[in-house]
């Protein structure tokens, strides 16, 4: 099949409703924004000793934001994290290392477009993510070592506009507003 024939092919749309995939996956309310549920955690193997005390060697989620909850608000963790494109429309995040660069990555299914299937963020990295069309969009995220509710470094936007003064426009728009 040539890029051609890929591109025209009409694949089929995803039927399944933001309320089935929510309800499917027992997804509940993240403090952050969208929709989640821890699916794995490496519990059944020996714990790794960090900074902050032992942790799983892994833990995963899925993640889905919503045309009704479609900002995943500036946070960063300790651990690094893979994001995975599942289903539904394509997610943009935002990230702001700690060197101060910026960078956008759209994780959707259209690859020949410059969307990706998965997206790596190191540890310490701001990110932030949205929807910005369609119903729904539905990730997961596999985290090492794994994540613990402690790990999580919640920003406001006051912290991340004196850090990082050169991206105001999207810290003003992505950022928790306390």
């Amino acid at each position: 099949m040539t890029k051609e024939q890929f591109t025209k092919q009409q694949l089929t749309p995803n039927k399944l409703t933001k309320e089935q995939v929510i309800e499917k996956f027992s997804l509940e309310h993240h403090f952050e924004g969208g929709y989640f549920r821890q699916t794995f955690k490496a519990d059944h193997r020996d714990k790794v000793t960090t900074a902050r005390g032992d942790r799983t060697t892994m833990t995963a989620i899925f993640y889905m934001l919503t045309d009704d909850n479609s900002i995943d608000h500036f946070h960063t963790k300790y651990s690094d994290g893979i994001e995975f494109y599942h289903m539904g429309d394509p997610i943009t995040y935002h990230m702001i290392y700690p060197d101060g660069h910026y960078e956008k990555v759209v994780v959707g299914p259209d690859i020949l477009n410059g969307q990706q299937l998965q997206l790596a963020v190191p540890g310490g990295t701001y990110k932030a993510a949205e929807l910005s069309s369609g119903s729904y969009g539905l990730v997961s995220e596999a985290v090492a070592p794994g994540w613990e509710p402690e790990d999580m470094i919640d920003v406001s936007k006051e912290e991340l506009l004196s850090k990082f003064p050169q991206h105001k426009i999207i810290i003003e728009r992505l950022a928790n507003k306390k």
